[in-house]
């Protein structure tokens, strides 16, 4: 199978947790905090999200998606899963007054959209679960226009939870669940951005509590590193946001660093 193929597995466990997904990885107060603190980076990327168009690859159940619309954004959400876009479909039934977010199925390794006329596109906790990272981010950068910016987050190896993060490349799967998961160091990261001929704006880190049902009572622990780490070292956090735009002038793209 091609690297730039999901894996069936995945896609079949997508399908079957579309509808406990979020309450699997968001409930609780850990799962709450972790979303919150990616929604709280993302609003800071932007001074004005109104009126601005935006590409979601990988929205998943649409936790995203719904915040962004009701920003005043205008959101096409796209995922390879049929289940979860039907969940994040049904986030907003009902809801009057914001834009309706498009939504259609797609893979970041087969994007069938134009992309000329998006002001960002965001692809977040996404990249960890791909077969092959630093083609995707290419597929993305040649589609690009100029004055677009491209937002993704990576599950960070150097971060403090670098022991986890190394038994899970050892497996190529998460320790929680089966499917394809890897974590990458930051250096790694840049070569794929500039093999893409990506210029990178900034790194910006945060943490959440892994299986946070099951391990809520560290959550004191994970605000602490947060506050310590974020903003200063966003290399010790598990969870790093990277903002990039075409590089100028743009280079000629070389092939993935092996």
């Amino acid at each position: 199978m091609s690297d730039a193929v999901p894996k069936k597995a995945d896609y079949v466990l997508y399908e079957r947790s579309a509808r406990h997904y979020d309450r699997v990885r968001f409930s609780g107060k850990a799962g709450e905090w972790g979303h919150q603190r990616q929604i709280e980076i993302l609003r800071s990327l932007a001074d004005k999200w109104q009126g601005k168009k935006v590409l979601e690859i990988g929205c998943g159940t649409g936790r995203i998606t719904e915040t962004l619309a009701r920003w005043g954004v205008y959101v096409t959400a796209t995922d390879i899963s049929t289940e979860m876009l039907d969940v994040a479909r049904s986030r907003l039934m009902g809801v009057e007054g914001i834009p309706r977010p498009e939504f259609r199925t797609m893979s970041v390794f087969d994007i069938d959209v134009d992309m000329a006329g998006y002001d960002l596109v965001i692809m977040i906790n996404v990249l960890g679960r791909l077969s092959n990272a630093c083609e995707a981010i290419q597929q993305v950068a040649s589609r690009m226009s100029g004055h677009c910016r491209f937002v993704f987050t990576f599950p960070c190896l150097t971060s403090v939870l670098l022991p986890f993060g190394l038994l899970v490349n050892a497996r190529g799967k998460s320790l929680s669940r089966d499917v394809t998961s890897r974590w990458y160091r930051p250096k790694s990261i840049k070569g794929f951005c500039a093999a893409a001929g990506l210029n990178i704006l900034g790194f910006y880190g945060n943490h959440y509590v892994p299986m946070p049902r099951l391990l809520f009572p560290a959550l004191p622990l994970f605000r602490v590193c947060d506050k310590l780490l974020a903003d200063s070292h966003p290399a010790r956090c598990p969870s790093v946001f990277v903002e990039c735009t075409l590089s100028k002038p743009a280079p000629q793209r070389p092939s993935c660093p092996a």
